[in-house]
């Protein structure tokens, strides 16, 4: 063999090493999409969130495999805030229960699950599955907001006995005496307020809570015509007082309101920050027939002499659905931001 042979067959496999090294490193370091178990992939994982093990400690649910990672920020929150099919949240649900909660249930992924959608025509904005396997009833109840706003209501029963119930959010599972981290206290009503109350913000003077059962104040019936009657622009430090953001009037049902946020912003005049979502339905989306006026009323409490000032920072979309029937919301780009305001003085 030549020396010039040589040569060559010593840098092409130098050039072939180098490519090797260079896929190997390039797989190695690709950036990860979703969050699955490392052992078999499943997307059942589960970490501590509201702990000092969140996105560190992980457990997979499916096959109780244990590893310690601290995902990227952005990945982290997209696992967090993606939309959960009812389905998945029902096994999520169960495998949570035995393998964190160390339950002694059916694996749910070898049951023969009947049921699925069970959400009333008339109701608008709301969905509700009902699941059923091996004595098993599995019950999911969640709002058409976005995706990271969606908290699923979730009960649990096994022989016509509750044995579990709560709700899952962004990937935490509450139990139903837990606050949870998405209430802030407030009642969404679209009906009641037909022909009572105005778009736009509506400031509230009561003596006690109207959110409490012990009040006289239920939202049913003529209680919206109640609130309204109770409107200021001046109350004292002894009213409680409640913020109502309406929508108005739509001739037809699919129209929601969901409060994303509430801050308190010590300045002066002091101002209550809302952050708040519309959605819209698109075409062929269907709607019920009937008048609704999407609102949210927001109890605060009993306030310091001062001036207030209510802003509603408000993002409008729009609803459809795709191929599969999931929600899918797009966003109105509009040039200048739509933002509601309301004065009003505690003396």
């Amino acid at each position: 063999m030549t020396r010039k042979a040589i040569i060559l067959i010593l840098i092409l496999a130098i050039v072939g090493s180098a490519a090797t090294l260079f896929a190997s490193y390039s797989l190695s370091s690709a950036p990860e999409s979703k969050i699955v178990c490392p052992k078999d992939g499943s997307p059942f994982v589960w970490t501590p969130i509201g702990s000092k093990s969140e996105n560190f400690n992980w457990v997979c649910l499916r096959c109780g495999h244990h590893w310690t990672e601290t995902y990227p920020e952005k990945l982290y929150e997209s696992w967090r805030n993606e939309f959960l099919e009812p389905s998945f949240v029902r096994d999520y649900t169960l495998l949570y229960l035995r393998t964190v909660r160390q339950w002694n249930i059916a694996d749910p992924l070898t049951l023969d699950w009947t049921g699925g959608r069970d959400t009333p025509e008339e109701i608008v904005g709301y969905e509700t599955y009902v699941y059923r396997a091996s004595g098993i009833i599995v019950t999911i109840g969640y709002p058409v907001v976005l995706p990271e706003n969606t908290s699923y209501k979730i009960k649990v029963e096994f022989k016509c006995q509750t044995v579990w119930e709560g709700e899952l959010f962004r990937q935490e599972f509450l139990e139903s005496d837990q606050p949870s981290q998405n209430d802030l206290g407030v009642i969404y009503d679209y009906y009641g307020g037909v022909g009572v109350f105005e778009m736009g913000i509506h400031v509230i003077a009561t003596t006690h809570d109207p959110t409490s059962s012990t009040t006289g104040f239920e939202t049913v019936n003529d209680c919206w015509r109640l609130l309204m009657e109770k409107e200021i622009v001046k109350a004292s430090t002894k009213d409680f007082i409640s913020i109502i953001i309406s929508r108005g009037d739509h001739p037809t049902g699919g129209y929601t309101i969901q409060v994303k946020t509430f801050r308190w912003l010590e300045s002066y005049p002091v101002k209550l920050r809302f952050e708040v979502n519309f959605t819209d339905p698109g075409e062929g989306v269907m709607v019920t027939e009937a008048f609704t006026n999407p609102l949210v009323l927001v109890p605060i409490g009993k306030l310091s002499p001062g001036e207030y000032v209510v802003e509603a920072h408000i993002d409008q979309y729009i609803l459809t659905f795709d191929e599969q029937g999931r929600p899918v919301y797009t966003l109105l780009q509009t040039f200048k931001e739509e933002l509601w305001t309301q004065k009003f003085v505690i003396e």
